[in-house]
């Protein structure tokens, strides 16, 4: 469905698109008249839709439950506001925001929109959202600009189910190689053992690899990289990422170093939400010295979250930590 740009009279703060035909709407509190044009939005518009949470009213939010890349909440919509909207920061590396206009009628209109908070880490976030209430079912948004999108309009209940899962955007998969064997041209080396890869398959999942494999060096020119203080089960697991987009339920601190290490961001963040996903007041003390000691930031600020929205109980953490320490004194 084409979007369509907000010209506006005047600074009325409004969403930014609206999936609407040529016509103007009357909003009854803020007393603006928007003409709706079928183009790309201006840098205007753009600008108004940023301003425009912060003049709304609090969205009253109930029953979350945020566990690393997911979350579900109910979104209470009051009677007489104008104007409501609610944010929630997504394992510390994307926002997902709501937002209702009672336009005139009763007449609701429901938008989201979904970003990242940092423009520069390399990756490409996607959410499936879903609702009862809106009856939607997986729909995909991927992290853009900050553009609102319409996804309901009508008279709605007072109650709204959301549910969304979040997931990076992979380009392409290597899994038609990857039980491969006779055009395997150089090996991981760990501690026990090695696994056997394609140069062009590490070089296209990393650039350090890349840089790797294509200059004069001596693991060029051997064949094989070792990769200290890794065994051969994690290096067969970080294979299996490579190529099939897979990850194990355990052991994935270790891939997280290789992640790191090799600067490859999409697996870091797929480790990072399942570390997420697992996280109690028993083991986030444990998880952010392993963070903080190996310098892995996207574990730092995931944890941070997790304590900031309350997934993890602050108080909890306090005295597993406490009781930690008094063992070590014993």
């Amino acid at each position: 469905m084409p979007w369509s740009q907000l010209l506006l009279e005047d600074t009325a703060p409004v969403p930014t698109l609206l999936p609407l035909n040529n016509k103007q709407i009357t909003l009854p509190v803020a007393k603006k008249k928007i003409q709706v044009w079928g183009s790309l939005r201006s840098t205007a518009a753009k600008q108004a839709s940023k301003e425009s949470l912060c003049n709304s009213e609090r969205m009253q939010t109930s029953n979350l439950e945020q566990r690393g890349n997911k979350l579900q909440v109910i979104c209470s919509l009051g009677n007489e506001i104008f104007e409501e909207s609610c944010s929630f920061s997504i394992s510390g590396c994307a926002t997902f925001q709501v937002r209702a206009i009672n336009v005139e009628n009763n007449n609701t209109l429901i938008f989201v929109r979904f970003f990242k908070n940092c423009q520069e880490d390399g990756l490409t976030y996607s959410i499936t959202l879903s609702s009862d209430i809106l009856s939607i079912v997986k729909k995909t948004l991927v992290s853009d600009d900050g553009t609102w999108h319409l996804i309901k309009e009508g008279n709605l209940l007072p109650d709204l189910d959301i549910s969304i899962v979040m997931d990076t955007v992979h380009v392409s998969s290597f899994e038609a190689l990857y039980n491969d064997t006779e055009l395997t041209d150089f090996e991981l080396r760990g501690e026990d053992g090695s696994v056997k890869v394609h140069k062009a398959v590490l070089a296209a999942s990393s650039n350090v690899l890349r840089r790797m494999l294509s200059g004069s060096w001596r693991e060029t020119t051997e064949g094989r990289v070792d990769v200290p203080g890794t065994s051969v089960q994690t290096l067969q697991q970080f294979k299996d990422y490579i190529y099939l987009r897979t990850l194990p339920d355990t052991g994935l601190e270790q891939i997280l170093l290789l992640a790191s290490y090799y600067m490859i961001p999409s697996l870091e963040q797929k480790c990072v939400n399942k570390l997420m996903s697992s996280l109690k007041a028993q083991n986030a003390c444990d998880q952010l010295e392993f963070a903080v000691k190996h310098k892995l930031t996207r574990l730092v600020l995931a944890i941070f979250d997790c304590v900031q929205s309350g997934q993890v109980d602050v108080t909890e953490m306090r005295q597993h930590f406490l009781n930690y320490q008094d063992n070590i004194c014993e």
